[in-house]
C-alpha cells in the first residue's frame, strides 16, 4: 500500500519546520510531496519531495479545470481547495493508493496506525481536520468534492473569497457522509485549542500541567500522576512556538513541548524548570491571539 501526504504552502515556514521535516522522515513507509516558494534550507529526508513553485502557478493551473472563475486571491484560500487536489493534482499521486493533504504547522509523532487504518477496506476517508486527511485514489473518491449541494457546492465555495473551511468536519465531511461512505473519525490526534494559553488539545480530556515530549519520532503527552497517551501528531494552530533545539546532523533527538516552545536541554536543572512551566499560562499566547481580534471587531463596528 503506497501513501502520499501532500501540502501547498507560500510563504515562510513555521521555524521548527526542520523538525516538521525530521518527523516526516520518521515516517518511511509514507511519502510526502510539498509545492512550495521558499528555499529549503532544513535536512530533506529520502521520502520528502520539494516542488518549486509559485502562487500564480497554482491559480492557473487550477482554474482550467473549471468553467467559472475561481475566488483563488490569497494563498490561505487554498485550504478550501484541499479536498479536490486528489483531482487537481491527479498526476502526482499516480500509482499511491491513498493521497492526503496536511499542514507545516505541526508535529508528526508514529503514523503507523495511520497506515493500519488505510489498510481496512471499508474506510474511503481518514480523519476528518484540514491539518491532516487521507482519501482513497480512485476516480470516484477523487470527484466527491462535487457532489455537495447548497452551501456545500464546490461551485459556490470555490467562486467566493470567504473561507469556508471545506476541508473540515463541516466540509467535505459532511459531503462523503451524506453520500453513505464510510469515514474514519478516530481522535487520535493532539489538535492544541489556541484560545488555551496552556497545550490543551481541543477533544481529548486535558490535565492542568501537561506537556508533550518528542522522542526520536514518537510523540508523547505526559502530566503528573496519569498515565502516557500517545499521539500522531501534534497541531500547534495559530501559536508561536520558540524553537530550542539543535538536531541537524543529530541520530537520537529528545524534546519537551510546553506552550512556550520545543526544548532539547531537558535534563538537570532546566529540565526541572521546563516541567515547572508546564503549570504557568502563556499569557503573551493569549495576547498575541485575542488582540488582533479585538481590533478586528472594533474596526468592522466602527466602520459599520
Amino acid at each position: 500500500m503506497k501513501i502520499v501526504i501532500s501540502n501547498i504552502y507560500f510563504g515562510t515556514p513555521p521555524g521548527y519546520f526542520d523538525l516538521f521535516l525530521k518527523s516526516c522522515g520518521l515516517n518511511p513507509e509514507i511519502n510526502f510531496l510539498f509545492f512550495v516558494d521558499f528555499d529549503i534550507e532544513s535536512e530533506v529526508p529520502q521520502n520528502v519531495k520539494f516542488v518549486s513553485t509559485t502562487f500564480e502557478n497554482i491559480r492557473q493551473r487550477f482554474q482550467v479545470n473549471f468553467d467559472f472563475p475561481l475566488a483563488l486571491h490569497s494563498p490561505y484560500k487554498l485550504t478550501d481547495f484541499q479536498p479536490a487536489y486528489g483531482d487537481l493534482l491527479a498526476e502526482y499521486f499516480t500509482g499511491y493508493d491513498w493521497w492526503g493533504h496536511c499542514d507545516f504547522d505541526m508535529i508528526f509523532g508514529d503514523l503507523s496506525p495511520l497506515i493500519e487504518i488505510a489498510g481496512q477496506e471499508n474506510f474511503v476517508k481518514v480523519f476528518r481536520r484540514g491539518h491532516l486527511t487521507l482519501y482513497r485514489n480512485t476516480v470516484q473518491i477523487n470527484g466527491i468534492y462535487k457532489k455537495g449541494a447548497e452551501a456545500l457546492d464546490y461551485r459556490y465555495i470555490f467562486s467566493t473569497e470567504r473561507f469556508l473551511n471545506f476541508d473540515e468536519t463541516n466540509g467535505i465531511d459532511k459531503v462523503f457522509l451524506s453520500s453513505g461512505l464510510s469515514v474514519c473519525h478516530d481522535e487520535l490526534i493532539a489538535d492544541i485549542n489556541p484560545k488555551s494559553p496552556f497545550l490543551y488539545t481541543t477533544v481529548h480530556p486535558n490535565k492542568f500541567g501537561q506537556y508533550f515530549t518528542w522522542s526520536n519520532g514518537k510523540l508523547t503527552c505526559k502530566c503528573l500522576n496519569t498515565s502516557d497517551k500517545e499521539f500522531l501528531y501534534i497541531h500547534f494552530q495559530k501559536r508561536y512556538m520558540a524553537v530550542k533545539y539543535e538536531i541537524r546532523g543529530k541520530a537520537d533527538v529528545e524534546l519537551i513541548i510546553n506552550q512556550f516552545g520545543l526544548f532539547d536541554d531537558i535534563a538537570g536543572i532546566f529540565g526541572r524548570i521546563l516541567l515547572f512551566l508546564c503549570f504557568i499560562p502563556n499569557l503573551a499566547h493569549l495576547k498575541r491571539f485575542y488582540l488582533p481580534r479585538i481590533a478586528r471587531n472594533i474596526k468592522s463596528k466602527l466602520v459599520g
